[in-house]
């Protein structure tokens, strides 16, 4: 069963607001082209589940695109395939069923029988029918496009029924002309009717922070260890499982407002000031703005809470013991512990030690919740093991993926779909 914090729908407003963030252009166009192929699927009576997950793939495409932002040229079909395709395999629940998108702006063949070529060339198709509708082509135009159309990508069946689709619905051209949020809601309603557990919903939170996180390696292993700890903590702290998983999931998302920060001030090779240190600082209120209207308050509230302090020194708000939650001073002190492990582009990793010295100290000054404090040392082999390892595995799974990713774009055998 679902978590009251979140759902399929916003799940996904997350990953919209989050990947516009980055490019308004990849994410938008995806919702387009999902918004017609969960009209192609109901036309057609496609498998429930198997339409879900080409709406997801339509809405991801171009999702490599993002942590190959600058690199991979738009035009380097094969490469975007591969890009999209290994991240969703190695960072999304979505796993093998991403396979489609290898073939994603291939050739049409004629001789080939394979499902996941067939839905491959039909992400094309739908992406292409996009981009003529926010032409303002008419129909008929389409149409013409279509059939005369000699980039040899386009399946001849395949044409036949999006076109039937576009003028029995007349409404789905009406609709993305608008220019409006009508088709936005339609397909977000559609994907959260797929059947998804709590850790598929989890992954696609990952999924989302990692678009970022890989496209800025710095974040990476701080988010990671972050949330480990605090997750730890939390269970130390005796609080109910529900608190657990939302002090959790805050830590997942709590320094996503990075995104908005220039890379030059995030790593930064030295002690910002200024106007760059206010820059830094404002991460933890676009945090809360990117946050709003797609998790629960409390999520919301923890995650932009991490730099506030007992004494009132921390910061956006100034905040006090009195205004903090135990979720608030968790994160704080897991933030603060993270952050001293974690290699920056400005420091080493601390040792064990000097994050001892450095926590109970802040907790002397009355920044940071004494008790909170000695459980993390009290217990901080099993739980820096933890957090380690939960680095590690991550940091494998994104190296197995740049690797599969390099060995398909020398691939011979995948180029020949491209040629």
């Amino acid at each position: 069963m679902e978590s009251y914090y979140y759902n399929g729908s916003t799940i996904l407003k997350y990953l919209r607001k989050v990947l516009n963030e980055i490019n308004r252009e990849y994410i938008d166009n995806g919702l387009r082209a999902g918004f017609i192929m969960k009209r192609f699927a109901q036309k057609y009576n496609l498998n429930q589940q198997v339409a879900v997950k080409l709406v997801l793939l339509c809405v991801l495409k171009d999702i490599g695109c993002f942590y190959q932002d600058g690199i991979i040229a738009k035009d380097d079909y094969a490469s975007v395939a591969a890009s999209g395709y290994t991240f969703l395999k190695y960072c999304s629940p979505l796993k093998d069923s991403a396979k489609p998108l290898l073939f994603y702006n291939a050739k049409y063949m004629p001789d080939i029988e394979n499902e996941e070529y067939y839905c491959g060339l039909l992400i094309t198709l739908i992406n292409q029918v996009v981009l003529y509708i926010y032409q303002e082509y008419t129909l008929e135009e389409i149409e013409e496009l279509l059939k005369n159309d000699n980039s040899g990508r386009f399946h001849p069946d395949q044409i036949k029924k999006v076109i039937r689709l576009l003028k029995d619905e007349e409404d789905i051209i009406e609709k993305l002309n608008q220019k409006n949020s009508l088709f936005v809601h339609e397909t977000s309603a559609f994907v959260q009717s797929g059947e998804y557990s709590d850790e598929e919903l989890l992954s696609y939170i990952d999924m989302t922070n990692f678009a970022f996180e890989f496209h800025n390696h710095e974040t990476l292993a701080h988010t990671i260890t972050t949330a480990v700890i605090a997750k730890e903590l939390a269970k130390l702290s005796r609080l109910s499982e529900s608190q657990i998983q939302c002090i959790y999931l805050a830590a997942l998302v709590h320094d996503i407002g990075k995104i908005r920060v220039p890379v030059s001030i995030l790593c930064y090779p030295g002690k910002l000031e200024g106007a760059d240190l206010k820059e830094m600082k404002n991460h933890v209120v676009y945090t809360k703005e990117i946050l709003e209207g797609s998790f629960s308050y409390k999520i919301v509230d923890i995650a932009s809470n991490h730099h506030e302090r007992l004494d009132g020194s921390g910061y956006p708000r100034g905040l006090k013991a009195i205004d903090l939650s135990i979720g608030d001073k968790i994160i704080a002190v897991a933030d603060v512990a993270s952050a001293l492990y974690c290699k920056r582009s400005y420091k080493d990793s601390f040792s064990e030690d000097q994050i001892i010295d450095i926590l109970c100290k802040d907790a002397r000054d009355n920044k940071l919740d004494s008790r909170i404090v000695n459980h993390f040392v009290d217990h901080i082999e099993e739980i820096m093991a933890l957090a380690k390892e939960k680095e590690r595995m991550v940091l494998q799974s994104y190296q197995q993926m740049k690797e599969e990713y390099e060995t398909l774009c020398e691939s011979e055998q995948l180029k020949q779909f491209f040629i």
